[in-house]
């Protein structure tokens, strides 16, 4: 009989530089709904279009980003996404690559990516960090390429900056320990980030806003409880993590049967496109005016790839920390690894 494994699970579970990080990123949170300084700079850029230049775009607009342009996004979207994953994949991180960075953080050394929850989050984020710098430069280089082409641009433009979003929401949750490619509710999940990431402030009534406000205090609260399966009958923070996680693997499971799992990824960044693409077509109109598209261009795919990667470095830290002890002993076996729960119509928990 072979034995189990022997993991160096860190002690405390959580540290106190950990449970203060959390305050620090409710407070990245806050800031992060604020207007930046590249968005503030596009939006100045804007105001200096002379007046005729904006009525034509304002006619554009509604004239063609909502019939036009926007069927041109969902018919590349259809037709063109082996492109646009050849395209991002050159900044997706693989799971082999995202262990070899994190084993070459300490002498602790890891096989899978369910074992990144016994490194302290402060050491997975730095790894982050670095991976973000290259995102931005590209997402920049991306925008200006085809903000120059204007109109006839803007489609291929949005759909693939769109799907570069998708992909670096994808890669930050791997850094922290949460396999996208191969768990459907996973991915679900990360869709849904990215969906809140692009309008943070309104996603507070949501499972991800409302994570993304969970301070330390409510955290050392939660700590006092016995179990995983006593602190989400409890309600609170665990409910609420458990409730996003049944409902992202419902969802999941609906589409694996409709797309079947080569074309999860596929059927899931269509559906988020649908429900963010006429929004992303009217706020980007505006590259199509000749001259300034290019510059424009660029300052809106940076601007928003700095909030993609600001939002999801920020949720998936929290939730690492929110759910680091779970996934610990889960990992150890102390609880069940594949330990579920089914949201009941009055939106409780039942165990599986």
């Amino acid at each position: 009989m072979a034995m189990a494994k022997k993991y160096d699970v860190p002690v405390p579970m959580l540290c106190q530089r950990e449970l203060d990080e959390l305050d620090n990123l409710t407070a990245r949170y806050e800031k992060m709904i604020k207007p930046g300084l590249i968005s503030r700079t596009g939006q100045a850029i804007g105001e200096k279009i002379p007046q005729g230049l904006k009525k034509f775009t304002k006619e554009l607009s509604s004239d063609l980003a909502e019939q036009k342009l926007y069927t041109q996004m969902m018919e590349f979207i259809g037709s063109g996404f082996k492109t646009l994953e050849e395209q991002a994949a050159k900044l997706s991180v693989s799971e082999k690559r995202v262990i070899e960075k994190v084993n070459s953080l300490s002498a602790r050394k890891v096989e899978t990516l369910n074992e990144l929850c016994l490194f302290r989050s402060y050491d997975l984020q730095k790894l982050v960090s670095a991976y973000k710098t290259q995102d931005i430069f590209a997402s920049a280089l991306e925008g200006a390429a085809t903000g120059a082409m204007g109109f006839v641009g803007l489609a291929p433009n949005l759909v693939a900056v769109t799907f570069l979003y998708f992909r670096a929401v994808q890669s930050i949750a791997m850094f922290y320990g949460y396999d996208v490619k191969n768990d459907g509710g996973e991915l679900i999940i990360a869709s849904e980030v990215f969906s809140s990431a692009l309008s943070p402030e309104r996603g507070g009534s949501s499972a991800v806003g409302k994570i993304m406000l969970v301070s330390k205090a409510a955290v050392v609260q939660q700590l006092s409880k016995k179990t995983w399966t006593d602190m989400a009958a409890r309600g609170g923070i665990p409910l609420l993590i458990a409730q996003m996680r049944a409902l992202a693997h419902k969802s999941a499971k609906t589409a694996l049967e409709k797309a079947g799992k080569k074309g999860l990824e596929n059927a899931v960044f269509r559906d988020t496109f649908e429900q963010i693409g006429r929004r992303l077509a009217l706020k980007s109109i505006t590259k199509a005016v000749p001259v300034v598209s290019a510059l424009i261009g660029a300052l809106i795919d940076t601007a928003q790839m700095h909030r993609v990667l600001d939002f999801a470095d920020v949720f998936y830290q929290k939730r690492f920390l929110l759910e680091k002890e779970r996934r610990i002993r889960a990992l150890t076996g102390e609880i069940p690894a594949d330990y579920e729960v089914e949201i009941l119509d009055d939106g409780k928990c039942k165990e599986q």
